[in-house]
């Protein structure tokens, strides 16, 4: 079983083999070293390594490695430099994204040709070809995190002194602006109904996301020592999400070992580290529910409940009030909407969402209603010599 693209495969005696470039002949062809192992996970990871003492050792012939590299091994600098200076989630999405999609298709070319062109059929064919687990292709939101990839190991390669162009063009695909969905106050009156009826601690997650803006990750991560009742204050400082495993071999089989992993962390960015202030009407609401502090508000227990888990239960609730088709992100964007509608000061806002700037606060999440947008428009009325004369027009 070949990895494309990585230059490993599984040998007939059981072995794992892994081929990289140690240097070219005279004639610019390259020269290959074969790394074997008894696992794939073990292959790589020394393939890896070989990659990171050539590109470190003194002795070695840098006019080679750097100006006559393929893309893998820049792939492999660049993902090996960042390492420790990402976390653990942003490095294994990085993985995923060049093992599963890069590599296959741009791995074994010459960082000297790799142009505009070439970047541009890899970004069509992704488009149209790019699913791997059914056909057809992926979301230009999708191949567009492919691009920023490939553009973040290119600028390294820039840096390092790489064969790599500094004047290339590349585009990200064109994406269609998603439609924001946003509960309206009769949708929102109906849930909160439901939710008082249900008294479970989903109600209770529900509820938060509605009136504080919490991410899924975040609520799932939440513990009762986050909160400070007496004060009024919740802290956000944990999200929950599941990644993939780096350390899964292929090879194992059935032995228990699965694909992927929990993990708990810092959320999103760094502004998304957040306190926030809680209304004083929930105040009695979330002391009803109150458990030990190393407790999760979702489980009332030290076990925490995934986001996987906990969405599922979040669409019964809703399927039960008739609104199925609003996804969990719908709360957030329905309580930064509210807090629009009754003049909520944007910057406090944007801080208590947890963006970088107040332009992500306008642009992305605050979508104000028509009726809103239609009291502004009546406000011309006060400066209109016609709004001011109308009423006198028989």
């Amino acid at each position: 079983m070949a990895r494309h693209g990585e230059n490993i495969r599984k040998r007939k005696d059981g072995r794992w083999e892994a081929r990289c470039i140690c240097g070219y002949h005279e004639n610019g062809k390259a020269k290959y070293k074969y790394i074997y192992r008894k696992t794939y996970a073990e292959a790589k990871a020394a393939k890896n390594q070989l990659i990171s003492q050539q590109l470190t050792n003194e002795s070695c012939d840098e006019k080679n490695i750097y100006v006559k590299a393929d893309f893998n091994v820049l792939l492999t600098d660049w993902m090996n430099s960042i390492r420790m200076n990402v976390k653990e989630s942003t490095y294994s999405r990085y993985t995923v994204i060049i093992d599963r999609h890069i590599r296959p298709e741009l791995g074994n070319i010459p960082v000297s040709d790799l142009t505009s062109e070439v970047i541009g059929q890899f970004t069509v064919k992704m488009l149209v070809q790019g699913n791997l687990k059914k056909s057809g292709g992926l979301s230009p939101k999708t191949v567009s995190g492919f691009i920023s990839v490939i553009r973040l190991a290119l600028n390294y390669g820039v840096k390092k002194g790489y064969e790599c162009s500094d004047h290339l063009v590349i585009q990200n695909p064109r994406q269609n602006v998603p439609k924001i969905q946003i509960l309206t106050w009769e949708e929102q009156k109906k849930l909160e109904s439901t939710l008082f009826e249900d008294d479970t601690n989903i109600s209770l997650g529900i509820m938060t996301s509605l009136y504080l803006g919490l991410r899924i990750g975040e609520i799932c991560a939440l513990r009762w020592e986050d909160f400070d009742i007496e004060n009024g204050i919740l802290y956000v400082q944990k999200s929950i999400q599941r990644i993939p495993d780096l350390s899964y071999d292929p090879a194992a089989g059935n032995r228990g070992q699965k694909k992927t992993k929990i993990i708990i962390d810092a959320p999103k960015t760094s502004c998304s580290a957040r306190k926030i202030p809680i209304p004083s009407f929930l105040i009695p609401f979330f002391k009803k529910y109150q458990a030990d502090g190393g407790s999760f508000i979702l489980t009332g227990s030290p076990d925490y409940m995934e986001p996987r888990r906990y969405y599922r239960k979040y669409k019964n609730v809703m399927k039960k009030c008739g609104l199925e088709h609003f996804n969990y992100h719908a709360l957030r964007h329905t309580f930064a909407t509210r807090c629009v509608e009754n003049n909520f000061d944007i910057k406090s806002l944007s801080e208590i969402l947890g963006h970088a700037n107040v332009s992500t606060t306008l642009q992305k999440y605050v979508h104000p209603s028509i009726s809103l947008k239609r009291q502004h428009m009546d406000r011309l009325e006060n400066i209109s010599i016609c709004g001011q004369n109308c009423g006198h027009i028989s």
